[in-house]
């Protein structure tokens, strides 16, 4: 081979390396461009889902309130202070079920996004099984012995007659009667008078009247009211809730 067919042929070889070369950076700086872009618009996409529910394009479209009896789920809606349209990520959860809470009726309250457009409101209310009769109203009393409300009794709450408010022990007692008593016997009872520590007596709408006795064993007296509603007679006797009698 002569010198200068030499020189063309090391030529040619170190053309064909640093093409190569060539060729692979150009290779390698697609893929980096390739990679930048997708990382971008995963980014860009991850920043949107992220924005999106503090703008109007995710919007509060409904209130549901669940476990209400008494309170009406407008009543709810406008104590949480939460109004259709407002972004779901703007919602303050919390503040609404302060404002929720504050309602007298209300007992326990929680309030959480339930994406991707509802607010849902779930609440315990409080129950009046029974009512003092004040000079400033009836006072409203929940299974706890609380005097929550004065109000008009609701349909359920009995008057507790001749019971002592400053004596503890005599109205946890008659309220413990009350709360024991089922919502449907107790739209029956008008009234429940204590003549006693251990004599409560329940009297009913249509003016029969039934010895309950003292505050104990309530449960399965509970039990023996629901039979006697069902009975004919004037005064009933179920203080042992396993000997009724009747006159």
């Amino acid at each position: 081979m002569t010198e200068q067919t030499e020189q063309e042929a090391f030529e040619s070889d170190h053309l064909d390396e640093f093409g190569d070369e060539d060729a692979q950076t150009r290779s390698k700086s697609k893929r980096k461009r390739r990679f930048a872009i997708a990382g971008a618009v995963i980014a860009g996409l991850a920043v949107c889902g992220i924005a999106l529910p503090f703008t109007p394009l995710m919007p509060v479209k409904g209130v549901v309130v669940d476990g209400n009896d008494v309170l009406t789920p407008e009543a709810v809606q406008a104590q949480s202070d939460i109004e259709l349209g407002t972004p779901m990520g703007l919602v303050k959860v919390r503040r609404a079920a302060e404002n929720i809470v504050q309602d007298p009726w209300v007992d326990v309250v929680t309030v959480h996004r339930d994406w991707p457009s509802t607010v849902r409101v779930d609440l315990k209310e409080r129950v009046a099984v029974a009512y003092l009769q004040q000079p400033d109203g009836a006072h409203l009393i929940d299974t706890e012995g609380k005097d929550f409300l004065i109000a008009e009794p609701p349909v359920g709450a009995m008057e507790l007659v001749g019971v002592d408010v400053e004596n503890k022990e005599q109205m946890r007692d008659a309220v413990a009667i009350a709360a024991s008593i089922s919502s449907g016997a107790r739209a029956q009872v008008a009234a429940l008078e204590a003549n006693g520590r251990y004599s409560f007596v329940l009297r009913l709408h249509d003016n029969r009247r039934v010895v309950w006795g003292a505050s104990e064993d309530n449960a399965n007296k509970s039990l023996a009211f629901e039979t006697v509603l069902q009975r004919e007679g004037a005064e009933f006797n179920i203080s042992n809730p396993e000997l009724i009698t009747a006159r």
